[in-house]
């Protein structure tokens, strides 16, 4: 028994081996992964900025430096002067313009210790759009330590009375007491930390796309095994027995395609550790197994199957967490197997909700079967 599963894996693993789409339908992940890591390293981002920092003054320095140090998701356009910056805004150049004020360092002492309220920078914008509204946030995060100095400042020189203290001593001062880093931090329901995942928004929704693309191979060896029959490949063996011959021929297929899908998302620079990524992996191959043969018994037919490939795809872009996480619809998002391997990457209740989800597929497959086979 043993001996010929492991013949017939074989005979099917050459039969894949020899066709050619099947190599090219592989080659897509790591193809697409490498280029998405390479462009995250390359230089872009979500809005472009023109920014005009006035020379010589420090605050507006110090300033500029936070916004340069971190990679950002915008990009930043420096300007000579303030006309120029609201003309790269008029001829579409840039998205935004952020014009600081030519006494910045003076204007956020007045708005810290006399609440006089002067523009500090203006903010120029062709249109409201969620890019520039997130901007406008960087922007405020880089101007506060700035803002929190002058309060500080002048808090110890006029509300304390010690006018006398040196720039120096109270800079040491308040550098001992700031709050270094973030107030909050990030911990996944797995313990791991925020900081385990540290790339960029071009390589967020990889995963969730090779996951999706996953399922679309499960489908493919689906639609192959149904060929197959057609074409009378499985005549000679009994109806009782081709559910898990189907299981057999889509398990070889995704076997190989798991194999590419962790290679496509270890270069891609969304890898976490091997010991989740290949359980998440091996289970979610399981689950799709299970999914797809579902929908082949009740399709029928490949004619049937094929026209359901596009609305499940749409489906599965809009209720996984590829590039958006709803907060509704989670009967439908329980339905497919990506939201599963999504989820459990960082948590592994969901990895046993999968499991738990395979199970119960496999069991209305054979409830399927037996009905089909009573009609």
């Amino acid at each position: 028994m043993i001996r010929e599963t492991i013949i017939r894996i074989w005979l099917l693993q050459k039969r894949l081996l020899k066709r050619r789409s099947f190599f090219l339908l592989l080659c897509l992940a790591p193809l697409f992964a490498a280029g998405v890591g390479r462009l995250s390293g390359e230089a872009a981002g979500i809005a472009t900025v023109a920014l005009y920092l006035p020379e010589g003054d420090g605050t507006a320095e110090e300033i500029s430096r936070r916004l340069f140090h971190d990679e950002s998701v915008l990009r930043y356009l420096p300007c000579r002067d303030e006309e120029e910056a609201r003309a790269c805004v008029e001829s579409k150049e840039a998205d935004a313009a952020w014009i600081f004020a030519e006494d910045m360092e003076e204007r956020l002492k007045e708005l810290a210790v006399r609440r006089r309220v002067r523009p500090v920078v203006t903010v120029l914008e062709r249109r409201e759009s969620v890019p520039l509204i997130l901007g406008r946030e960087i922007l405020a995060a880089a101007i506060y330590p700035s803002f929190s100095y002058a309060v500080y400042e002048g808090y110890v020189r006029e509300e304390l009375g010690m006018e006398e203290m040196t720039e120096e001593a109270l800079r040491a001062a308040y550098e001992q007491a700031a709050v270094e880093g973030s107030l909050f931090q990030m911990v996944y329901p797995d313990e791991t930390p925020g900081e385990a995942e540290d790339y960029s928004y071009v390589q967020a929704p990889l995963r969730g796309i090779l996951a999706i693309w996953l399922t679309f191979c499960g489908l493919a060896s689906a639609l192959w095994f149904m060929r197959d029959e057609e074409k009378g490949v499985y005549e000679r063996m009994p109806v009782r027995k081709r559910l898990s011959a189907s299981y057999m021929a889509c398990a070889v297929f995704l076997a190989d395609a798991s194999v590419v899908m962790l290679i496509a998302v270890k270069l891609s620079g969304v890898f976490t550790d091997w010991k989740s990524e290949i359980v998440s992996c091996f289970v979610f191959a399981a689950c799709v197994t299970a999914f797809v043969n579902l929908l082949r018994l009740f399709c029928r037919t490949p004619q049937r199957l094929g026209t359901a490939l596009l609305p499940l795809g749409a489906a599965m872009l809009a209720l996984c967490p590829v590039f958006l996480n709803l907060q509704h619809f989670r009967a439908g998002k329980m339905l497919l197997p990506p939201w599963y391997y999504l989820q459990s990457i960082h948590n592994v209740r969901y990895l046993y909700l999968m499991a738990a989800y395979t199970a119960v597929l496999v069991l209305l497959s054979l409830l399927l079967q037996r009905i089909r086979r009573s009609v």
